[in-house]
């Protein structure tokens, strides 16, 4: 059997436009779904073993005792040494177990931690304005202060990112007094008494028609010196909030 030229072109386009939607739909699938891209669980053994669920969860030491200026900050710092010191100098100080935290301390040498939570180069993620929303750490972190080893809770992908930017009231954990997140202040009574659920603020389009980016209301400063808090609302969808 022979084949018009016309139709065997034809044969080859259609062959290369399927294999070329099931390389797409592979590579979507891959890394979109496959956890060891994701990253989802990832725990690294660090060079001191720090315990989160001693000093967050049983000491009951604040979040941002040690992440200091995320209110403030695009990113979460990582604690310095000298953080670490302000009690080790004198609590267990000849443990062995802080042996690296004191040699980092007295030589001036950061300890070289090893990074669980990564976005990749292209994607920005800024704190400060999560935390001025009053959105706790958990909601992206998980119950870190029950972590003996933190690991990665969340995958942390863009659709991941872009399910709670459209139902934020299903995905938000309420900023609660383990974090620091301005303690003690709920503006405009944001969380609801009853289910302990974040309630939306009143979110409109910036433009007509909308390309998914919102605006809410700020309410007066109610910390001094710190950018003011405010009630989240539905977060941005458009490609520059992120990709910058």
């Amino acid at each position: 059997m022979y084949f018009s030229k016309k139709l065997e072109n034809q044969i080859k386009l259609g062959g290369l436009l399927v294999a070329a939607a099931v390389g797409c739909l592979f590579l979507t699938g891959y890394f979109g779904f496959n956890n060891r891209v994701a990253d989802k669980g990832y725990r690294p053994e660090q060079p001191v073993p720090f315990s989160h669920k001693l000093h967050a969860g049983e000491l009951e030491i604040s979040c941002m005792y040690c992440h200091t200026g995320v209110e403030q900050s695009s990113h979460s710092p990582v604690p310095s040494t000298s953080t670490c010191m302000n009690c080790h100098s004198v609590v267990k100080s000849d443990s062995p177990k802080i042996k690296l935290v004191k040699e980092s301390y007295e030589n001036n040498t950061p300890i070289e931690w090893k990074r669980i939570h990564y976005l990749p180069g292209y994607a920005h993620f800024n704190h400060s304005r999560h935390i001025r929303a009053m959105i706790d750490c958990a909601s992206c972190h998980g119950q870190v202060e029950t972590m003996g080893v933190v690991h990665q809770e969340n995958r942390l992908s863009m659709g991941w990112c872009l399910d709670c930017h459209r139902n934020p009231e299903q995905y938000i954990v309420p900023a609660r007094p383990i974090s620091g997140i301005f303690t003690g202040v709920d503006p405009m009574n944001a969380v609801n008494k009853e289910t302990g659920k974040y309630k939306l603020a009143v979110s409109k389009p910036i433009t007509s028609p909308q390309f998914g980016q919102y605006e809410t209301e700020i309410p007066k400063t109610i910390v001094e010196g710190i950018p003011t808090p405010k009630h989240a609302g539905f977060g941005p969808e458009n490609c520059s909030a992120c990709h910058h």
